[in-house]
């Protein structure tokens, strides 16, 4: 039982240390979701947006300073991940990728 005990304390502590990013990656799944729900998309393609948003979001979750905002933004930043929708925040990387080094779609 000492085991289960000593992950279960780390497993809190990791919790409590990473809430804003895990909160926001929530966010930013669900309003996701809600949005291809609301467009009618369908739910294969609902729900592997949603997760790509969650999963951009703790990534983006760690870069706040090197991108000049303030950590506590992260929930702002998910949400608006998630309102805008993965596809639509991949075509404007793409371009801007494509612009910056001169590639093709």
């Amino acid at each position: 039982m000492c085991i289960f005990d000593a992950l279960i304390d780390k497993t809190i502590r990791w919790i409590e240390d990473f809430l804003p990013a895990i909160y926001a990656s929530s966010a930013s799944g669900s309003i996701s979701l809600l949005m291809s729900f609301y467009d009618g998309t369908s739910i294969v393609k609902s729900i592997t947006g949603a997760l790509s948003c969650g999963i951009l979001t703790l990534a983006v979750a760690g870069s706040l300073v090197f991108l000049g905002l303030s950590e506590n933004s992260v929930t702002f930043v998910g949400a608006m991940i998630g309102f805008i929708g993965a596809e639509k925040i991949r075509d404007k990387l793409l371009l801007v990728f494509n612009r910056r080094f001169g590639g093709n779609k």
